[in-house]
């Protein structure tokens, strides 16, 4: 979110793109989120949901890292294919994402992992913005500062989604869920 709402600013000020062309280079994020996420989420089922998440979001982060060394005049093309990459990064991610924590939930409570994916979507969304609004109050949100806090983010989500790949992560020891149970 902190790029989605900050990129447009820089493209339009400090680039001099038409809100038409904004809104053109910027589709390929969803575009291509569209059609790697189902993809996704069927290799989900072979292949751990940390890996991918944790590829995703390695190839989100350089694609960001690239955004925030755009050339001086960057063409459509130029924004676009980054726009595209983060796409496929996401895309990688998200689906597999949501699937082991909606099925990592009892089936009595899947409903409420749903909700609860979703709640933290909104939260990030949100202190994305806020995120955004601080930059652009101090006067850091036209440049490179917001892709490379979103690439941090990413960064961070990334590890996140690789530290399940840890069996210790995932299955408590025994004597941890006796004690839980206490």
């Amino acid at each position: 979110m902190t790029l989605l709402l900050s990129l447009p600013f820089r493209l339009q000020h400090g680039y001099g793109f038409s809100p038409s062309e904004v809104g053109a280079v910027i589709a390929p994020w969803p575009f291509t989120t569209m059609f790697v996420a189902p993809t996704a989420g069927i290799l989900s089922d072979k292949v751990p949901a940390g890996l991918l998440g944790g590829i995703g979001m390695a190839i989100a982060t350089i694609a960001l890292l690239l955004l925030a060394m755009l050339p001086a005049h960057p063409g459509w093309f130029d924004v676009a294919w980054r726009m595209a990459a983060c796409g496929l990064g996401f895309g990688l991610f998200l689906s597999p994402n949501a699937r082991l924590v909606v099925g990592s939930a009892p089936r009595a409570r899947m409903a409420s992992a749903g909700g609860l994916v979703s709640t933290v979507r909104l939260t990030g969304q949100t202190l994305g913005a806020t995120l955004v609004a601080t930059l652009l109050a101090f006067g850091f949100g036209e440049g490179s500062v917001p892709p490379l806090a979103a690439a941090g983010l990413t960064i961070a989500a990334g590890a996140c989604s690789l530290a399940r790949l840890n069996p210790s992560l995932r299955r408590p020891a025994a004597d941890e869920m006796e004690s839980g149970a206490a």
